[in-house]
């Protein structure tokens, strides 16, 4: 007979571990915390995480308008994006930059005049725009898609 210092199994070998033993083994339990704590991690962010329409600036100003625009557009919601970029406008009808995201909408929409409107209306505001050629060539592209 020989003698050995390790224990004999509790589980007899080849056998499955019945169910009621399943939970007692340590690691298989800090695994399924592990796991369950990563889920939970994961619907946390993905509700807190999500993109909201509240501006980040209180008051009505045209960059709360434009959050909401780029908000919209994300959405595929153009009409109100377009409404959104309206307001902007009439809060600082001076900014070019509002013309063009509000062009870029009507050409989604294909109002293809609108939008060739809002383009010479940037073009008016910043007439030594680094974009000139580009704004320019949309403006001719969008003459010979009416």
């Amino acid at each position: 007979m020989v003698m050995s210092n390790t224990p004999e199994s509790p589980v007899p070998r080849r056998r499955r571990i019945p169910l009621s033993r399943f939970w007692l083994d340590w690691r298989i339990s800090f695994f399924l915390v592990a796991v369950c704590v990563v889920v939970v991690g994961v619907a946390v962010v993905a509700l807190w995480g999500r993109p909201s329409i509240v501006s980040s600036r209180p008051g009505p100003s045209p960059a709360s308008h434009r959050e909401r625009a780029q908000f919209y557009e994300g959405l595929g919601k153009n009409k109100d994006a377009i409404r959104e970029y309206q307001a902007a406008i009439r809060l600082r009808p001076e900014d070019p930059a509002q013309y063009q995201g509000l062009a870029l909408l009507f050409e989604k929409e294909g109002r293809f005049a609108e939008a060739i409107a809002a383009y010479e209306r940037s073009l008016d505001l910043q007439p030594d725009a680094q974009e000139r050629a580009f704004i320019q060539s949309r403006i001719e592209a969008l003459r010979h898609r009416r």
